[in-house]
């Protein structure tokens, strides 16, 4: 499902393009990245696999960041003990970097993973200050630095650095496509796997990773979403070896359910309301006008709503089959629940699939 991520979805797959189209023009990058974000891992091998393709002369290294000053551990980290010796504290260590263009850092491209908030600033500061020292056109280090709080995105945008979010460039549509995709190996009927798409989509909006096993589970996960959610976050661990936390409270679930079976559910109600009026059209046309509420007539069939059929079948007005008696009961059922702010179980959704 990683690489489906990755490289099927869109604006997933944009989004690692602008990381390395930035590269390749030169600039660095604060990269803005959600905690959850999914398959970090296959993510940056992803990037990193394009980026020493692209770039022979240029030398790669990828730094979980745990330092308390950038430019001293790149002056210690780059520099020759003969080269240090001309540092003064004076010149700073940016602009020491940036003037002594044969140091091994000129040609690198470094990515500085996981800073905290007050190195991440630290870092702005470092490659804006580098930057203003190399001056124009001149070959300099690239730095991708990634933010994991929200600090990154106060970072403003300068010559020399871009700031790529992935909030910015991912959004709901492209984790319901992703969604798609996961239910296409499926066996199940296409309305079922569009439906599970839709309610994983909506329930987990924003963890992908989460979503995944999800799907995985298919009926079961729809029949009891927050026994599965459990056990996912009891049994599994994310990509990254980390637990699968999570808040959500049981009837936020149940309002997100119900929101995915009024897109789903209602209009398959409704088309099998036209069918059975269109079925029994005639008759309904020998009852018109039908008085509704003793206030409100119906002159159309077309219009004749589930309660009026039901009415009408129940009455003896129409002589309905005995099937399709049943099925006006299974459809009148779904939609006064839905109308009520409620939620169909599983086994009715599937009874309205097979109609």
């Amino acid at each position: 499902m990683d690489k489906v991520w990755w490289t099927k979805v869109t604006n997933a797959s944009h989004f690692l393009d602008k990381i390395v189209d930035t590269v390749q023009n030169g600039q660095s990058i604060i990269l803005q990245l959600p905690d959850t974000i999914p398959w970090y891992e296959t993510m940056k091998e992803i990037v990193e696999t394009r980026i020493e393709g692209q770039n022979p002369t240029r030398s790669y290294r990828y730094i979980e960041d745990m330092v308390e000053d950038p430019g001293e551990y790149l002056f210690f980290e780059f520099c020759k003990k003969e080269k240090r010796v001309h540092y003064r504290p004076g010149i700073g260590y940016a602009e020491f970097l940036a003037k002594n263009e044969d140091i091994v850092l000129t040609d690198s491209i470094l990515w500085i993973a996981k800073t905290s908030e007050e190195s991440l600033i630290k870092w702005a500061k470092l490659i804006e200050d580098y930057n203003k020292a190399l001056g124009k056109h001149k070959r300099g280090c690239i730095f991708i630095v990634e933010a994991r709080t929200p600090a990154g995105a106060g970072i403003k945008e300068k010559k020399g650095l871009r700031n790529i979010s992935y909030t910015r460039e991912i959004g709901h549509y492209d984790n319901y496509l992703f969604n798609v995709l996961a239910t296409s190996s499926s066996s199940e009927k296409e309305i079922f796997k569009q439906y599970l798409a839709e309610v994983v989509s909506i329930m987990l909006p924003d963890d992908i990773e989460l979503s995944a096993l999800c799907i995985e589970r298919g009926k079961a996960f729809l029949e009891d979403p927050l026994s599965v959610i459990r056990e996912i976050a009891n049994t599994e661990a994310r990509s990254d070896g980390r637990d699968f936390g999570t808040d959500i409270r049981e009837e936020d679930l149940q309002e997100r359910l119900w929101e995915a079976q009024i897109k789903v559910i209602f209009p398959l109600v409704e088309r099998q309301r036209n069918v059975l009026v269109q079925k029994y059209q005639k008759e309904i046309e020998g009852l018109l006008p039908i008085v509704v509420d003793y206030r409100e007539r119906v002159f159309e069939a077309s219009e004749v709503e589930l309660g009026i059929l039901s009415y009408l079948a129940g009455s003896g007005q129409i002589q309905m089959q005995y099937e399709d008696v049943e099925k006006l009961n299974r459809l009148k059922n779904a939609r006064n629940v839905l109308a009520h702010i409620r939620t169909l179980p599983q086994e009715e959704v599937d009874g309205i699939f097979a109609l």
